[in-house]
This record gives C-alpha cells, sequence and structure tokens, in this order.
C-alpha cells in the first residue's frame, strides 16, 4: 500500500487485486473477463514445467493485465515477461499491463536471482498465452459454427475464413468455459512466426522512471510511518556494552531510542541502538549524538593483511580436492615447461544505487512490510521467525529494486525494520544511509588462485592444477556441518573449456567473520580472473597470439557437464570468439601506445567474449574502447539484452579497475564513493555489443558480461606496459 493504493510502473492498482475480480465475476460484468489463473504445479508433469502461477485477465476494449511474481531491479525483465505473453496471445505490448504479482510462495516463485527469471519462465508464460488464445479461438468457431483450425489471430482479434472478426473481448463470455484442459497440448508459435519476440521493445515502465511515479523501497509513504536508522558494531561479532541517548533525545522530532538485539544464521543482523524518528534527517542527526561502546575484541586480529596471508597460505601446499582427470602429477614430475602464476581478488561492495531500506508495520492481527527484495520468500520466513509470528498473518508487497546484484537476496535489513516496528507499534522504514550500505554489506569473498601448467613441444598445456582458496559464502551461511563450499564456489574454474590432458582443482574455504554474500555472477567474476588471466599467460609464454590459442585449445567441439547447472559447449565459446575478433579487429595492428586484451567465459547458460583496448592519457589510464559478443540464446528484447551486457560491462570495469573493500579489525574501512571509488561517466568506454542469433531457449544475460571484463583489461595492460598485474583492482596495482 503506498497512500492507500499499490502502485507499479506509474500506474494505480487497487490494493486486492484478487478482491477486484471477485467483485467483477459478482456483478454485470460477469462474462466481460476473462481471468486465467494457469497453475503449473498441477501441470507439471504433464508438461515438463517447473511449478508456476500465472493470473492473465483479459478486459473489455482487449487490455490485457499479467501478473508476474519477479523483482525488477532495473534489468528489464517485466518488459520481456510482458512480451513473451503478448507474442503467444497475439497482441501489441502497448495493451499489456504487468502489475506484480501477490506475495504468495505456496504459489509463485518469487526468487529473482541467477539471470534465471526470463530462462525459467521462457515456457510457462507462453504456454499460458497459447492457453488463452485457443480458447478465444474456439470461442470464435463456435459463434461462426467453423472448425477453430480455420480461425487465426492478429492483434487482440480472431479472424474467421471468410474475413470475419471479433475482438477479444468480444469472446471472453465464451471464452472462459473453453480453456484447454490442465496437461491438453497447446500450440507454441514457431520462431519464425514471431512479431514481438527478437525485436526490439521499449521498456514498459520507461515513463514512469522518467517522471518519478515509479515505487521503489525507499519511496513507500504510508500514514503515521516513521523512520529509524540503527547504529551497528564496527565489527561483525562486536556487541554492544552501554549507550548515552541524553544528547540523541534532545534531537526535535526524535520519539524513541532502544537497543536492537543482534540476529544469528540466516539474518545475520548485527543489532545496535535504534533511533526512530518523524523523518530521516532528525533519525541520522540523533544516531550521530549518540554516546556508544562496542566490545570489539573479538574480530581485532581480522584484517586485509591477516585475510590473504592465510589464502596464500592455504594455496601454498596441496589442497582439499574438488576434481581431478589424467595424471597432473607424474606430467609435472616431468620437469617440461612449466608455467604458474598467482592471482589474487579483493572483497567487493555491491554498492546499489539506492541503499537496504525495509518498510514494515506490527499489528496485532497481521504483519505488513514493503520491500525491495530479490527473494520475497524468505524475507516474509524472516519477518515471521523473528516476531513470532506464523508466515501465513505476514502480509508482503514487493516494490521496485534499485540496483539488486545479489544484495537483496539477504534478509538482515528486513529483519532490522521487523524489530523496530515491533517495539514502535507503528510503520516504520528503517533507512541504511551510504556508509551503512558500503560498511555492514555482505562483500564479494576476496579469494586467491595458484595455477601451474606443464606445456608441451607447441607450448600447449598438457597439465593444469588451480590450487583456489576464497573467503567461503557457504560456510558463513550455513551450519559447518551442511556446508558444502566446493560445490557453490568454483563455478567458472570447473570446467575450464580447454582441452587440457591432465587436470586437477584443488579448494581451500577460508572461515571468517567478514561477512560474504552473492555478488553480481557469482563465483563466476571471481574465477574467470585466474582462469582467463592465466590462458592469455600461457599463450605469451607459447609465443602464440592468445586468440589462435585459446581457438586451438577449443578445435575439439565438447559438451562438458556444470554441476547442476547444465552444461558448457566449446563450440558455442568458439563462436563468440571469433565474432570478437571481427568486431575490434583483432588482426589489425594497434594504433602506438595501445594494447588489446581478449577474454571469454560461460555462465548461467549464456556464452560470451571481450575484447577490451586501452591506453594511457598522461598518467591516466583509458579504456578506449569494450567490444562483447554475447550467445544467450534466442533473445527476447535485444534492446534489454543490449542494455544489460553493456551495463554488466560498465559494471565490471569500475570493479576491476578501482573497487576493494579493505578490512581492520574485522570492519570496512571504506565509507562512501570518495573511497570506495566506482566508474565514473567522463572515464566509463564506449561499448559495443553484438548478440548471435540463436533458436537456443534464452539463457542468462544479466550476469554473463562481468566476469571477462577484468582479464580483458588486465590483458590488454600486460600487451600495452609488458606487465602482468595479478591483483585486483588493477589501477593500485599498476600505479604502486
Amino acid at each position: 500500500m503506498v497512500d492507500g493504493e499499490q502502485k507499479y510502473c506509474g500506474r494505480e492498482i487497487p490494493l486486492g487485486s484478487r478482491r477486484e475480480f471477485l467483485a467483477l465475476a459478482g456483478s454485470s460484468a460477469v462474462g466481460a473477463l476473462l481471468s486465467l489463473r494457469i497453475n503449473f504445479a498441477q501441470a507439471a508433469r504433464a508438461n515438463d514445467l517447473p511449478p508456476f502461477d500465472a493470473w492473465i485477465e483479459i478486459r473489455p476494449q482487449g487490455r490485457v493485465t499479467l501478473r508476474v511474481a519477479k523483482a525488477e531491479m532495473g534489468q528489464g525483465v517485466l518488459t520481456a515477461l510482458a512480451m513473451l505473453l503478448a507474442e503467444e496471445l497475439d497482441v501489441d505490448c502497448s495493451q499489456v499491463r504487468v502489475e506484480q504479482a501477490p506475495i504468495d510462495p505456496a504459489r509463485y516463485d518469487h526468487l529473482t536471482v541467477g539471470s534465471n527469471s526470463v530462462a525459467s519462465l521462457w515456457r510457462p508464460l507462453r504456454v499460458a498465452g497459447a492457453r488463452a488464445r485457443a480458447s478465444l479461438r474456439r470461442a470464435a468457431a463456435r459463434r461462426w459454427q467453423v472448425s477453430p483450425d480455420v480461425c487465426r489471430t492478429e492483434r487482440g482479434a480472431v479472424l474467421g475464413p471468410d474475413s470475419e472478426r471479433l475482438q477479444y473481448y468480444e469472446l471472453l463470455a465464451d471464452a472462459r468455459r473453453l480453456l484447454p484442459a490442465i496437461g491438453e497440448d497447446v500450440e507454441l508459435k514457431s520462431p519464425e512466426t514471431f512479431r514481438l519476440i527478437g525485436r526490439p521493445q521499449r521498456r514498459l515502465d520507461t515513463p514512469s522512471t522518467v517522471d518519478g511515479s515509479a515505487v521503489y523501497g525507499i519511496d513507500v509513504r504510508l500514514p503515521r510511518l516513521l523512520r529509524a536508522v540503527i547504529a551497528r558494531c564496527p565489527s561483525p561479532g562486536g556487541r554492544l556494552r552501554s549507550f548515552g541517548d541524553r544528547a540523541t533525545r534532545s534531537v526535535a522530532g526524535v520519539r524513541a531510542v532502544f537497543p536492537v538485539a543482534p540476529q544469528g544464521r540466516d539474518a545475520f543482523t548485527r543489532g545496535g541502538v535504534a533511533v526512530v524518528a518523524d523523518d530521516s534527517w532528525a533519525a541520522l542527526e540523533g544516531r550521530r549524538r549518540l554516546e556508544l561502546e562496542w566490545d570489539e575484541s573479538s574480530p581485532a586480529d581480522c584484517s586485509t593483511e591477516r585475510i590473504f596471508e592465510d589464502l596464500v597460505r592455504n594455496v601454498s601446499g596441496r589442497g582439499p580436492l574438488v576434481e581431478e582427470r589424467g595424471d597432473p602429477s607424474a606430467v609435472f614430475a616431468e620437469g617440461s615447461h612449466v608455467v604458474e602464476a598467482t592471482y589474487a581478488l579483493p572483497f567487493l561492495a555491491h554498492a546499489t544505487m539506492e541503499p537496504m531500506n525495509a518498510t514494515v508495520s506490527v499489528r496485532a492481527d497481521a504483519v505488513e512490510a514493503w520491500l525491495p527484495t530479490q527473494n520475497a520468500e524468505d524475507a516474509r520466513n524472516a519477518i515471521a521467525r523473528v516476531l513470532g509470528r506464523p508466515r501465513e498473518s505476514v502480509v508482503m508487497h514487493q516494490t521496485l529494486l534499485g540496483g539488486g546484484f545479489g544484495r537483496r537476496d539477504a534478509t538482515d535489513f528486513v529483519v532490522e525494520a521487523a524489530q523496530v516496528a515491533a517495539v514502535v507499534g507503528q510503520p516504520v522504514q528503517v533507512l541504511w544511509s551510504r556508509e551503512d550500505d558500503l560498511r555492514f554489506d555482505r562483500y564479494r569473498p576476496a579469494a586467491v588462485h595458484h595455477l601451474r601448467a606443464s606445456l608441451d613441444a607447441r607450448g600447449l598445456p598438457r597439465a593444469w592444477l588451480d590450487r583456489m582458496s576464497s573467503v567461503s559464502i557457504a560456510a558463513f551461511l550455513e551450519p559447518a556441518e551442511t556446508a558444502r563450499p566446493a560445490e557453490t564456489e568454483v563455478g567458472g574454474a570447473l570446467p575450464i573449456p580447454y582441452d587440457v590432458p591432465s587436470f586437477r582443482l584443488e579448494y581451500t574455504p577460508l572461515a571468517c567473520p567478514v561477512p560474504v554474500g552473492w555478488w553480481r555472477s557469482v563465483e563466476d567474476s571471481i574465477n574467470a580472473f585466474a582462469v582467463e588471466s592465466f590462458v592469455d599467460e600461457l599463450a605469451i609464454a607459447a609465443g602464440i597470439d592468445p586468440l589462435e590459442y585459446r581457438l586451438e585449445l577449443l578445435s575439439k567441439p565438447r559438451r562438458m557437464a556444470r554441476r547442476g547447472r547444465g552444461y558448457l559447449e566449446t563450440e558455442r565459446l568458439r563462436r563468440v570468439l571469433l565474432q570478437a575478433a571481427q568486431i575490434s579487429s583483432w588482426s589489425m595492428p594497434t594504433l602506438t601506445g595501445h594494447g588489446r586484451g581478449l577474454a571469454c567465459h560461460s555462465c548461467r547458460g549464456s556464452y560470451i567474449a571481450v575484447v577490451a583496448e586501452v591506453s594511457f592519457r598522461g598518467e591516466h589510464l583509458a579504456v578506449d574502447r569494450m567490444s562483447a559478443v554475447v550467445d544467450c540464446g534466442t533473445v527476447v528484447n535485444p534492446l534489454g539484452a543490449e542494455a544489460q551486457i553493456s551495463g554488466g560491462l560498465q559494471f565490471g570495469t569500475s570493479a576491476a579497475l578501482s573497487e576493494e573493500i579493505s578490512i581492520e579489525r574485522g570492519g570496512a574501512t571504506q565509507r562512501n564513493f570518495n573511497d570506495y571509488i566506482p566508474l565514473r561517466l567522463p572515464v566509463s568506454p564506449p561499448t559495443e555489443v553484438r548478440l548471435l542469433p540463436s533458436n537456443a531457449p534464452p539463457s542468462g544475460i544479466g550476469e554473463i558480461a562481468v566476469p571477462p571484463v577484468a582479464p580483458a583489461l588486465a590483458n590488454a595492460l600486460a600487451r600495452l606496459t609488458g606487465r602482468r598485474v595479478r591483483k585486483l583492482p588493477l589501477l593500485p596495482q599498476l600505479f604502486k
């Protein structure tokens, strides 16, 4: 509810859209509304579909409403999903209004992570549209006394064999009774007949984003809403000893000051002192005046220096085996040409443009929450757990997200809002400042790889050994007895796509109090940097062009299984490499003072090759050009896909060049964008994106562009300067 209404994409949605449907069904409008609940939980076995629940409504004058559960965080997913429905329903995108589905995990999959929204709904939403279209054709055929096979649909109308034409809304009363049964086959359009899929479509939510009517979590406004901020212990595991609030309570507008208990596993909140006020300025000023004493003894020796000492120690000797094929030890024992290198990656923050926030109202009979979350089900469960309420009593409202990148999969900010609202007894919006957001993030883990390869007479690798260690996300999130770090944190290092006869991967997780979590492209951003930098070093050692070297190692088409994540097809990776070389003029000499670097990667079922070109302008490094070729299966909306890839290239460039979280006494030293330095517009590289045509189902695009950027830049710098930088971020190392 926002000022008494729920809003999405600038459109007002009456609270309780099911109540609206029931009201219509009980009025004179009966028969004037086609409402389809496509319950794929029942149809999964018959249609080989995941559990899914869609609500489609066709209203008078042809307006179509689609309710979906995926969160919109800037990726344009709701436009792409609307296109899937509109394609099979045979209506224009302008006729489709997308609503956020009610938070109901029993019927909807609300989890929006892993670049999986379009991929997972590619078939279910098309089947939903095709079922509705089939019912409308049947209704028209019955009216004309002809076979449905001679009827066709076009832009919201059914056309008969003798040029008859009926608009969808004229057929609604009959169509509701003629829906294909669950499990009954329906005909999906073939790609050559697509009108919308694969054609550029402007985002449906652009007007509301531009005019400011779009409602993000931080925009929620409720009657009697209070604002709250929390003073948290700077070090994880620290505790509040005491606090003084006399000066805080003297600030006009401050309503309450009280301690908040930390929450352990699942939520991982630090607790602290909440300051509740009429407005955010009073809350922040009140927090500034608090007198706080913390017990920070437990993580006193946890620092960046100590963490990297431990990581390097872990990769200096044999570690736990993850996978081995062939006999690498025997190959290395032969004493042939061996190349080895160590790569290091820092902690990184998510730094979403909208800092963490949550709005919660706790009443005696129910709890309501308005959340910018990627994981509504976990958020609801966390609220219910911390308040001791049945989860069915927690009513959730999904808002837009001002960036996610995996950060909003967590529930710490949600739980804090529930704790504060339970004390004050009226709606509360807990706000994180930018400083809070950087200091109390769930960081991308720090990691170290030590790689060794034995080269044959041609310079190609006969054996490959990767000893990896990272601050483990699984070890942080899960109990020791159930955590399986090696299953979730080696993607991108296993499998490597290259043809190497003997291979061994070892992984040693590092237990550490620094909070870590999933970051855009998950573990692939860590591991691709090491793998693609090392392949480049092997090419240089062999005296072979890095492109030709990769193509040689990919010359045997193979289909390699990933652990629970589908397959890696080397032919598709080879294809994007060849196209990237073409659009970047790889074979042409670079200008004097310029260097080019290449990297490729596969994750989330997609394939990408990136070429970066760099130069120096005085003492400043410039990224002059970034070219990317992507095979992500069928592209639903080319405009959206290109934007996602281009944004990923910029995101990856920012992280690779200058971003780093440093740790002292277990806490981050960075405070704001003056010392955690994101890419600025004047130095952001021009990007060129080419999407390869494909008949494969759609695969992920939100994360695929990030992993190859750092190695492409490092490889370009090596060609430009003759110096290999193996530690991120690149700029501090380059100018040491």
